[in-house]
């Protein structure tokens, strides 16, 4: 297989078999975790990227010695190069700023990595890619895991909630979505603010209730901004 131009079916399918399988199989076990999550890049997303980041370093690869004959080779690493770039814009599409939170920032990261398996699989290192491939099945599931189970109901949290019209009513709504996702209320403050009330809230739980608890409170009528504040320190 001195030059690429002249590989035969049989030869070509040996080279792009194993890559295709494997892109799939990486691709898949990855994205079957982001599917359980209900996460917007499930399993097809995360297959054709890894696979596409495979065919693509593995095309670098026979363009670079499509003309190895003549005794000039090609860099391999210029359209790889290239795949660093396509992915970050994928990944900002997957980030969404929803009125004071920020969401999708995981999902991001993933699909970048996913992307650098690929890589790894189209220079023929599949060892370093199913490695890879557990290595993030292991921290995606293993950080939930901590979470949830770990860390518990004890994570504090705050935020401000400015509101126009009957504060009264915006309260009651407050309390009933904090009960729907499961989030304790610890003590509320309010202050006046020009012509606006503002609603300090303090309350814990867990950190996928707290996202959802705040893009709910756009919900509310009367509500006007919502500010999500940091974590707060567990009450001794």
């Amino acid at each position: 297989m001195s030059s690429s131009s002249h590989w035969t079916f049989l030869q070509l399918l040996q080279f792009f078999g194993p890559r295709v399988f494997f892109s799939i199989l990486c691709g898949g076990l990855i994205g079957f975790e982001r599917e359980l999550k209900n996460k917007p890049a499930g399993m097809k997303t995360n297959m054709l990227i890894c696979l596409g980041s495979a065919l693509y370093t593995s095309l670098s690869i026979l363009l670079a010695m499509s003309f190895s004959g003549t005794g000039h080779y090609g860099d391999p690493g210029r359209l790889v190069a290239q795949i660093v770039s396509g992915i970050g814009f994928l990944g900002g599409g997957c980030i969404i700023q929803a009125r004071g939170t920020i969401q999708g920032m995981t999902t991001a990261a993933t699909i970048w990595i996913v992307a650098a398996i690929g890589i790894c699989i189209g220079i023929g290192h599949t060892d370093i890619a199913v490695f890879c491939s557990f290595s993030v099945i292991l921290v995606l599931v293993a950080t939930t895991v901590f979470e949830d189970r770990i860390l518990g109901r004890s994570i504090h949290f705050s935020c401000e909630i400015m509101v126009d019209g009957a504060v009264e009513e915006v309260k009651v709504a407050i309390d009933r979505s904090l009960k729907d996702y499961d989030l304790t209320l610890r003590d509320l403050h309010m202050v006046a603010r020009g012509k606006y009330q503002v609603l300090t809230v303090n309350y814990v739980g867990y950190h996928h209730a707290h996202k959802n608890f705040l893009l709910n409170l756009w919900n509310i009528e009367g509500v006007k901004e919502v500010t999500p504040m940091y974590s707060l320190k567990p009450k001794e």
